[in-house]
């Protein structure tokens, strides 16, 4: 997983420019255009994940990259839990809801049923890990 490349595909030239001063490779394009996804290779591609903090956003770069590479495992990250079901409907194979997954977490904190900061430590050693 450590030697796997990616592209981040971004229309924010200011990100872009964040990102790369970081050692991020970024074509700057809108993701849910052909022409970039094209550019960075999605035709080949293993996986795409759509995450930026518009749903209809992410809606539309996932049917774009469906469409170019009917095989690639999409994941989307869901801003608003509603919208789960339509990401999924758009194309992705997996849709996070991080505003869900913290409600989890704070009920069973609340209700004692498990080591929560455990599990929260756990999940975020498996992002930096990822």
């Amino acid at each position: 997983l450590h030697d796997t490349n990616f592209v981040v595909v971004t229309p924010d030239a200011s990100q872009a420019q964040l990102l790369r001063s970081h050692g991020v490779d970024v074509y700057t394009g809108d993701p849910s255009d052909d022409e970039p996804l094209h550019e960075v290779g999605i035709e080949h591609a293993r996986a795409a994940i759509a995450a930026t903090n518009d749903d209809a956003a992410d809606a539309l770069a996932i049917l774009t990259a469906r469409e170019l590479n009917p095989d690639v495992r999409i994941v989307a990250a869901a801003t608003l839990r509603e919208n789960v079901d339509k990401l999924r409907r758009a194309g992705a194979d997996t849709v996070i809801s991080p505003a869900a997954i913290g409600g989890r977490l704070l009920v069973r904190s609340a209700l004692g049923t498990e080591d929560v900061e455990a599990v929260a430590d756990e999940l975020l050693e498996e992002g930096e890990m990822g």
